[in-house]
Order: C-alpha cells, then structure tokens, then sequence
C-alpha cells in the first residue's frame, strides 16, 4: 500500500536519500582510499595482481640490435581474475501511525533519516576497513614503542613505514595512516611535548592542534588519521590515496535509489549544494496494511574487494 498523508512529501527516496548522505558525508573517511566502480547488477568480475613489473618472471631486457636479428618478444603475467555477489544490508524504522499524520511528524522522519544516514557510514567505514585490513601486506617494521610509552618515537615509526610502502615494480607510495583517534592524540602528545624550532617543527615533524581529525608528518610525507571506530588501538594501517589499491563496486536499483545525490554540505562556512554518485544506498517507504504504520527501509548493496596488498600495509604495535 502506498503512503498517503499530511507528510508524504517528505517519504520520497530523493529526500531520504538526500538528508541521510549530508549525515553520511563526514563519517565516509574509508570512501577516500577506494576506488569506486559502478556495477550494473548484483554481480560483478574483478581483476587482482600479485606480480610486481620489476618482479614478473617473463620479464626481458633489452638486447643489442645486429644486422638480421630480431628483438626478443616481450610477454608478461597477466592478472588473475575473480568472480563476486554485491551484499545487501540494511534495516527499517517503523513510524507510528498517530506520529506520521501530525504536522510535527516531519521532524521525526527527518530524525530516522539522520540516524539511518550515520549509521549506514559506520557501517560502510567498518565494512570497507575490514577488507582492507584482511587483505593488507604486514610490514617487516619495529616501531620503538607504543605511542603512549614515554620511550615513544612516532614521528620516526612513521618514516620507517614510508619505506617499508616502497617496493620495486609497484607505484604504490605512503600518503596516508589510518589509527584509532586514541593514537592520533598520543602522536598530537608527542609533537606538542617537542622542544625544537618552529621551523624545524613545522617541516620536519609537524603540527600539533586543529580539530582533532588529522596531522600531517612532513618527513612521513602522509597525513595520520584518527578514526572513532573501524581500526583498532594500537595498529596503522598505512595506505597510497592517489593508487587505490582497494575497490568498492556497488549497485544501484533504480526503482529504490538515484545514480547520483544532491545535498547540501558545508564549505567555508557557507551551505553550498554538493551532487555526489550515490554509492549504492537504497530507501523505499509504505503504510503496513493491518496497522497503517509507516515502514521505512535502508539499505546498501556494495562489496569491497583489495586488488592488490602490496598497497595497503596493516600491524600493530604502535
């Protein structure tokens, strides 16, 4: 049964989906270190590699040209293929019949939208974070100390970690580390507590302060990243945002969900609209028949994949 009622307007799928991405846009930080790819149904091929350029076993070097000779053939490994299912996961609120078809019952659908919204981004962050930590490369690395410990050298376990990303054959170079905002604030500790220049401070060690989110490390070259949940305390997981080396592909049903969302963000202080591809979240709404209450569902339909764990880096010991 469709729904009908004061507050129908606010029960189509681009409202929902509009309200629930402007909650979902700040807690997407696992979103930056993927690449998307849309899919056209619930299943989908992939290609993965284990085989580095430099390392490949067909490899060939170049030869001496001579008069009536010919130039050896070149060949290489190719890359291993693998066949997936999109997941679906979501969840419906139930809306009261007598809160539905008040005039005030906007505000409470627009609370559900907004709790759908932040709880769909935990979701996705834990969901995309998993795969990549299950799929990473462990490091050959000896941080000197937990971050808390007085003893502690984060700044210099994190140089080391730039070139433990380094490999031959591969593009993949430190920009980013991911921790549990517990150890971002040690690391914040640690650079407050320095007694150095300013200069040597700022270009060299980095910056203590802002708003809690991140601090760059200069002779790191990467940005640390602290993240409420999703990583666990005392592990980084260390990867190269410009060569993703992790893939989320998604579906949208174009009966419950919009290729791409439109909603209002914040820049510089001012509300300005942002249009987004919608990553494969769907909402559908309509009255229960034996109690007219209102059904609302979310879902998602994604699957994360790692192409590659040569580009992603995990441990712990920090």
């Amino acid at each position: 049964m469709t729904v009908s009622g004061t507050n129908d307007r606010y029960l189509r799928s681009d409202v929902a989906l509009r309200v629930a991405y402007e909650k979902m846009e700040p807690y997407l930080v696992a979103l930056d270190f993927v690449r998307p790819v849309p899919e056209s149904d619930g299943k989908f091929m992939y290609i993965y590699s284990d085989t580095s350029k430099s390392g490949d076993t067909k490899k060939k070097q170049p030869v001496g040209y001579t008069q009536g000779g010919a130039f050896p053939e070149l060949d290489f490994s190719r890359p291993s293929t693998a066949a997936a299912l999109m997941e679906s996961n979501g969840f419906s609120v139930r809306l009261p019949r007598n809160v539905i078809r008040q005039d005030a019952g906007k505000n409470e659908i627009m609370r559900c939208y907004e709790n759908a919204g932040f709880w769909l981004a935990e979701w996705l962050n834990t969901k995309i974070l998993a795969a990549m930590t299950g799929g990473a490369t462990t490091p050959t690395w000896t941080p000197t100390d937990t971050w808390d410990s007085p003893s502690a050298t984060p700044v210099e376990d994190l140089r080391l970690l730039k070139y433990q990303m380094r490999r031959e054959g591969y593009p993949y170079r430190l920009t980013d580390v991911l921790v549990d905002v517990e150890n971002l604030s040690e690391l914040e500790a640690y650079l407050t507590a320095m007694d150095i220049s300013a200069v040597k401070q700022e270009r060299i060690y980095g910056m203590p302060g802002g708003n809690g989110d991140s601090i760059y490390v200069p002779v790191a070259g990467c940005t640390v990243t602290g993240l409420d949940s999703g990583i666990t305390e005392g592990y980084a997981l260390a990867v190269d945002k410009g060569n993703p080396a992790c893939e989320y592909h998604y579906y949208v049903d174009p009966k419950f969900g919009t290729a791409r969302i439109t909603y209002t963000t914040m820049q510089d202080g001012k509300k300005t609209p942002k249009t987004v591809p919608n990553m494969g979240v769907h909402f559908k709404s309509f009255e229960e028949d034996d109690t007219h209450d209102t059904i609302m569902q979310f879902w998602v339909e994604g699957k994360p994949v790692v192409i590659n764990a040569y580009g992603i880096l995990y441990d712990n010991g920090i």
